[in-house]
C-alpha cells in the first residue's frame, strides 16, 4: 500500500521492515524543499551522488525509460533510482539548479514559475488592425483573463503615429472599473507611450483569474493613428 498523495510505501501492521521506512523518508527528503539539479537529461548521468535529483527530460533512456517528467532521484544505499510521479493537478513547485529557476507542474509538463522566478509575462491585445484609422470609444476589445496577474506595468504603441490634435488616450478597465488612475496616452508623432510626456498610473494592480478586461479609446486627434497595441506586463499569481 501507498500513501495517497505523495506515494509513500506504507508498513503493514506488524511488520518491521527499515528499507521501507527508510525509503518513504528519502521520498519526503526530496518533497521538503524541493530541488533538483538538471530538468534536461534524457539519460541518468554516470557516477550520481546519494540523494542528487533530475527531472526527466523526454525521450528517457536507461534506467529512467518510461519515467520521462517524473523526477529521479539516486540513493546510494539501494544502489539504483526512485522516482516520484507528480499529481494530476497538484501544481508541484521545484527549484531547478543549473537554471537557478522555478518550474512548477502544471498538470501534465512542468514550466516555469514565474511568480516564484520573479519573471515578468506580457499579455498584447490588439485593439484595431494595422490600416484603419482608430476611433474614440468603449469597449474597442473585450477579453477574460487567463490566469490571474499582478500588474506592474502597461504600455501601448501603434504602428502609425497620429500627426496632431489630441493626444491618443487609452483606458483599461476591469469588471468596468478602471485600474488607471492616469490614462496611458501616446504624444502625437511617437509610437509609444513609454516616451509620453505623462506615464500610465496604476490604481488597481490586481487583475483576478478570468476577469472581464475591457480597453476603451477615450480620445484621438486628428484621425491618422493606426495599429494600436495595449500590453499588461507583470506577473501571474
Amino acid at each position: 500500500m501507498s500513501t495517497a498523495k505523495n506515494q509513500l510505501q506504507e508498513t503493514a501492521n506488524g511488520q518491521s521492515n527499515y528499507l521501507n521506512v527508510n525509503k518513504a523518508l528519502a521520498q519526503i527528503d526530496q518533497l521538503v524543499h524541493q530541488r533538483v539539479i538538471d530538468k534536461d537529461l534524457a539519460t541518468p548521468p554516470g557516477s550520481p551522488a546519494n540523494g542528487a535529483a533530475y527531472i526527466v527530460a523526454a525521450g528517457a533512456t536507461g534506467a529512467w525509460s518510461g519515467k520521462s517528467g517524473q523526477i529521479a532521484f539516486y540513493l546510494t544505499a539501494e544502489g539504483a533510482w526512485s522516482f516520484l510521479v507528480p499529481g494530476a493537478n497538484d501544481r508541484w513547485r521545484v527549484w531547478v539548479s543549473d537554471e537557478a529557476k522555478d518550474y512548477r507542474w502544471n498538470g501534465s509538463a512542468w514550466v516555469i514559475d514565474s511568480a516564484a522566478s520573479g519573471e515578468s509575462q506580457s499579455i498584447i491585445i490588439a485593439c484595431s488592425d494595422e490600416t484603419t484609422a482608430i476611433t474614440a470609444g468603449a469597449g474597442k476589445v473585450t477579453f477574460r483573463m487567463p490566469y490571474a496577474f499582478t500588474l506592474t506595468s502597461v504600455r501601448a504603441s501603434l504602428s502609425t503615429p497620429q500627426t496632431g490634435g489630441s493626444i491618443v488616450t487609452i483606458d483599461i478597465n476591469e469588471g468596468g472599473t478602471s485600474i488607471l488612475s492616469t490614462k496611458l496616452t501616446i504624444d502625437n508623432t511617437e509610437k509609444t507611450s513609454t516616451t509620453a510626456a505623462t506615464a500610465a498610473v496604476i490604481s488597481d494592480s490586481s487583475l483576478a483569474d478570468d476577469a472581464e478586461i475591457t480597453i476603451d479609446v477615450d480620445q484621438i486627434g486628428d484621425g491618422t493613428a493606426k495599429g494600436l497595441k495595449v500590453a499588461l506586463i507583470g506577473t501571474p499569481t
